[in-house]
């Protein structure tokens, strides 16, 4: 089942293939009715195809700056003591619950009632054509022959008759089948040749096929208005650049455009053929008479060449957006509580995730050894350092591994004794060589500190965070290149942390004697009392 960010990923790419194709037609209003009808048939295809390259191709981040997220924590820099551990009872595995994710349940519930709908609707024509006798008589099978001629279809096909039907109208996914009304014995001959010509040229283009191809469409998208519109011009210009396919054949458009309203005079109900293309619906009747009586109208077909062009053009399109994915859409949270193994919480515990592109994120615990993250989903490293205690260290996947309780074990404990004696005397053999002895170490030490002050705007809207900061310890004991590690956290408080930081002022590391630059990384955390 597709998440929620599938499907608003899928809505955003299906509303830019639509936008696209809205201003595609709207700048060639003037061309012919199968341009307008090819276009819009390529968006509809692209709509369903695009979701299912995007598991496909290769993923293409696009990264999406949004507002940076607080995370809690609650342990000043300045109290560096740990607090007594207060007692509480062992931690209890709780079985998450299960939720319904709601937008994805509310989704699938429209496509299955429309496509319940497309089901019925073709059950009903499947079995309304068993009921339908062949139409064998000599006549009318010299008038398909004709009109199949005439527009180059060489297909196999049936023609039938039923009285459930009040128009000429064509369906079939696989195979053709025309479908007359039982008033057609009563036409002449001018009106059976227009009828057949119109409805072999949708069996020729497989129209059926694409019109149910849209209506699946339609139901995948049925919750977007563009969808709805496009299935609907989509429609028109079908009939349309079918119509101009019968003049283009040869029959006068006065004549052709009386056919159609006297047909159109006839429909009562659509009956068990909705399903199906029929030749005069009403809705549209008077824009395609008008249509048809325009002299001035492009009535061009496509060339299957142009068409087959076109298509490679559109997928070449298509794949660069079915690849494209924002990297910054679904955020994920983490919580859990850090425990030693006697179950009692251990407070003021920094907390590190770091992903594969080495960025950090940083919280710390509270009082009550609570910890609480909220970053892009993803795959992280988490690692916990406390004096005394093991390094923890795990990898979690966001948001699948939504809480974690985090047990860290009892530090192992290294003793060492060294035995001295005294070596015999070495043969002299020389003039002695003198030898540079190193590995003393001695470490930094902050000398100035200058304490960070929360920003009021912070402290009104209740932002807590943790800044991490990484600098370099200069020679002579200044902070050079300080900058924010973890981009998760408020802006206002990385700024505040960054001022003060700034004048830190520190006593350089020695390497036997001599003062040398180390990397520091800096943890501020800023906590509001409750």
């Amino acid at each position: 089942m597709p998440s929620t960010a599938f499907l608003l990923d899928a809505a955003a790419k299906a509303t830019v293939i639509f936008a696209a194709a809205c201003l595609v037609t709207l700048a060639i209003r003037r061309s012919s009715a199968a341009v307008r009808y090819f276009t819009w048939n390529c968006a509809l295809a692209a709509v369903l195809v695009v979701p299912a390259l995007s598991w496909l191709v290769p993923k293409w981040d696009l990264p999406v700056k949004t507002p940076p997220s607080s995370i809690a924590s609650t342990v000043l820099l300045a109290d560096t003591s740990t607090p007594p551990a207060p007692e509480v009872p062992s931690p209890v595995a709780v079985r998450p619950k299960r939720t319904v994710n709601w937008p994805v349940a509310i989704w699938l519930a429209g496509v299955l009632i429309v496509l319940a709908r497309l089901a019925a609707g073709h059950l009903r024509l499947t079995l309304s054509l068993r009921r339908a006798p062949e139409v064998r008589t000599p006549e009318w099978i010299a008038a398909c022959a004709e009109a199949a001629a005439r527009i180059g279809f060489v297909r196999a096909m049936r023609l039938r008759r039923s009285g459930e039907t009040d128009v000429p109208l064509t369906c079939g996914l696989f195979s053709a089948t025309v479908v007359l009304p039982d008033v057609s014995d009563e036409w002449d001959a001018e009106r059976r040749r227009v009828v057949l010509l119109h409805e072999l040229t949708h069996a020729r283009r497989r129209d059926p096929a694409l019109w149910f191809m849209a209506q699946v469409a339609s139901a995948v998208y049925w919750f977007h208005p563009l969808a709805w519109l496009a299935v609907a011009r989509f429609r028109q210009e079908q009939e349309r650049s079918c119509d101009d396919a019968v003049v283009r054949a040869g029959t006068g458009q006065a004549a052709y455009a009386e056919h159609l309203v006297d047909l159109a005079r006839s429909v009562a109900h659509a009956g068990p053929y909705a399903a199906a293309l029929g030749m005069a619906a009403t809705s549209d009747l008077e824009q395609r008479v008008r249509a048809l009586l325009d002299t001035r109208r492009s009535r061009q077909d496509l060339r299957r060449g142009v068409c087959l062009a076109c298509a490679v053009a559109v997928l070449a399109a298509i794949l660069p957006l079915a690849a494209l994915h924002a990297q910054a859409s679904s955020q994920a949270s983490l919580a859990g509580t850090v425990h030693d193994p006697s179950g009692a919480v251990v407070p003021g515990v920094l907390i590190l995730l770091e992903n594969n592109t080495s960025h950090q994120e940083a919280a710390r615990a509270n009082a009550a050894g609570e910890f609480k993250f909220s970053v892009p989903a993803g795959s992280y490293t988490m690692e916990v350092q406390a004096p005394g205690f093991a390094k923890f260290q795990k990898t979690v996947a966001l948001p699948a591994d939504n809480q974690m309780n985090i047990m860290l074990d009892v530090g192992p404990v290294t003793d060492a004794v060294e035995v001295v004696g005294k070596a015999p005397h070495p043969p002299e053999t020389g003039t002695p060589q003198r030898i540079r002895v190193g590995g003393n170490v001695q470490a930094t030490k902050l000398v100035s500190m200058v304490k960070p002050v929360y920003p009021p705007n912070a402290e009104a809207a209740g932002i807590e965070g943790t800044v991490l900061l990484r600098a370099v310890i200069s020679t002579g004991g200044d902070l050079l290149g300080v900058s924010v590690a973890n981009t998760s956290v408020d802006l206002e408080l990385a700024n505040a942390a960054m001022d003060a930081v700034k004048q830190w002022h520190y006593q350089p590391t020695l390497l036997n004697g001599a003062p040398v630059e180390v990397v520091t990384t800096i943890a501020v955390t800023f906590r509001l009392e409750r």
